[in-house]
């Protein structure tokens, strides 16, 4: 690539692509889960006539008890998930043994939705259902849209979601750990909740190739507007029902 076409690039410069097993997505949906939902929990109990050990033990609580719960939840998707795909998989392969004419069919249609010409369409299909393996792959990655990497390991994605919860779950605890007064603590944790949202936002854009202060006013604004829902609910409306 020549100079001119190099700086006409919007992109930066190729240093390698993301590792398969690499889940942006749900890293982020774990901590951002974990912290709004520890804010807004500590945010209700502070208010609260408890001693503060029983609001630390209660957000220890909380917050393995979320994290359990998103590692099962995970477990369970990615194995529903896992078991649907290898089925869609294994009837593809039944489909081209059994009604090979049929399948033979959509290969062609593809390659003219792709905008071949019918000539063109005939030969490459004529090349693919050549080979019994190739065909069957070819039908598997475009008309099902399913690629090696979609089938998840369980275990994995659990303990991923799982540990970003707690990842999550922890700014808003730690104030607690060292200041004695609830109201002090939580404002602390209140603090730190949005700066780690916003390095997290940051992190995830500069990986994106976006402007790190896109993705750290996301971060902020969505996860502070949904641990401010959770404060009226555990707090406020509460308060206004006489519920405390």
């Amino acid at each position: 690539m020549d100079a001119n076409n190099s700086s006409s690039n919007p992109f930066s410069p190729e240093t390698g692509h993301l590792p398969s097993g690499l889940r942006i997505r749900d890293v982020v949906l774990g901590m951002n889960d974990g912290m709004v939902t520890l804010t807004s929990f500590l945010g209700g109990l502070s208010g609260a006539p408890l001693s503060h050990t029983s609001i630390l033990y209660s957000g220890l609580m909380t917050a393995l008890a979320g994290s359990l719960s998103m590692g099962a939840g995970a477990f369970l998707a990615a194995r529903s998930q896992n078991d649907l795909i290898r089925r869609e998989v294994e009837r593809e392969r039944w489909e081209i043994a059994n009604v090979p004419e049929l399948e033979r069919k959509e290969v062609y249609d593809l390659f003219i939705s792709f905008g071949l010409p019918p000539e063109e369409a005939t030969h490459v299909t004529d090349r693919i259902v050549a080979d019994p393996k190739v065909w069957h792959r070819f039908m598997v990655r475009e008309e099902l849209g399913i690629h090696e990497e979609n089938i998840e390991s369980p275990a994995k994605s659990a303990a991923l979601l799982a540990g970003s919860f707690l990842a999550g779950a922890l700014p808003p605890l730690l104030p607690y750990f060292f200041l004695p007064r609830a109201y002090e603590a939580f404002t602390a944790a209140l603090g730190l909740s949005l700066l780690t949202l916003a390095v997290t936002g940051s992190l995830k854009s500069r990986l994106a190739g976006e402007p790190p202060l896109k993705g750290a006013g996301e971060m902020v604004l969505l996860g502070g507007a949904a641990a401010a829902v959770g404060l009226f609910l555990g707090e406020i409306l509460p308060r206004f029902f006489h519920l405390t």
